[in-house]
């Protein structure tokens, strides 16, 4: 696993603050990240989903393949690999010893159950299901939205307009680009965090091939840019979710600095 650091400016800022973004740990082996999260020391860890397996309502009983709801499922199905049981929250139990963690839902938390979410706020964690929290962080007035898989773009619209330094964690890439980055109702926000996308799999020369969302030769898989809603960081994710092997693109955890211009 590879660590990927980036820097975001903003005159608000009175105190330098460091942010771990962390997505698509899809119940697999959270030891190495979590002794990368304990050298980095951040001040925040932001979860934009896909934590958890839960594809069935049985699903708490053992760790289950996808349902197939749709053709390509049948394809994931058989090529997906295994976590362990409880990978996420295992993860969970030991990050929040580490600094605040937020967690917002993707489509792999499809059927997450009211005791996952009570287990999870047991820890301490802090879930946003189409939600929104302020924390003081190092003197900031920190908000952090949690996007849903399932999208109120009411409550986004809403979330865009609070005050504070707002961050937004939205698991999909694509409803950041084809609908945010094209409503004018959604105001800027100071950043954005998406996952889901998992580098694109395998790369050839800086092209990402295939992604989940976005099919083949996908646009938005990885990587920091700046858009007119604000700046944007996709995660190539943490764990390899399918028996097909990575090529060009490792796991990342992505550490982001939040600065005051100087």
């Amino acid at each position: 696993m590879k660590v990927t650091k980036y820097t975001v400016r903003d005159d608000r800022i009175v105190e330098p603050f460091l942010i771990a973004h962390v997505s698509d740990l899809h119940e697999h082996s959270c030891g190495e990240l979590i002794d990368l999260l304990e050298q980095a020391q951040p001040d925040l860890i932001l979860c934009t989903g896909d934590m958890l397996e839960r594809h069935s309502k049985s699903a708490g009983a053992s760790l289950k393949k996808r349902k197939i709801e749709k053709p390509h499922h049948v394809l994931y199905h058989f090529l997906a690999r295994d976590g362990i049981r409880d990978g996420g929250m295992l993860f969970f139990h030991q990050s929040v010893s580490i600094a605040p963690v937020f967690y917002s839902l993707g489509n792999h938390e499809k059927y997450i159950r009211n005791e996952d979410r009570l287990r999870c706020r047991g820890y301490g964690v802090h879930i946003l299901d189409n939600q929104d929290e302020c924390i003081d962080v190092q003197g900031n007035k920190v908000r952090i939205g949690g996007l849903s898989y399932r999208a109120d773009w009411n409550w986004c619209e809403q979330f865009s307009q609070k005050d504070g330094i707002r961050i937004l964690m939205a698991h999909h890439p694509e409803y950041v680009a084809d609908h945010m980055l094209k409503d004018d109702q959604i105001l800027p926000l100071d950043l954005i965090l998406s996952g889901h996308a998992h580098g694109g799999q395998l790369a050839f020369l800086d092209h990402s091939l295939y992604s989940p969302g976005q099919g083949f030769l996908p646009k938005y898989t990885k990587g920091m840019r700046m858009t007119s809603h604000g700046m944007w960081i996709i995660s190539a994710g943490t764990a390899n979710t399918i028996k097909v092997p990575r090529f060009n693109n490792p796991t990342e955890l992505v550490l982001i600095e939040m600065g005051g211009k100087s």
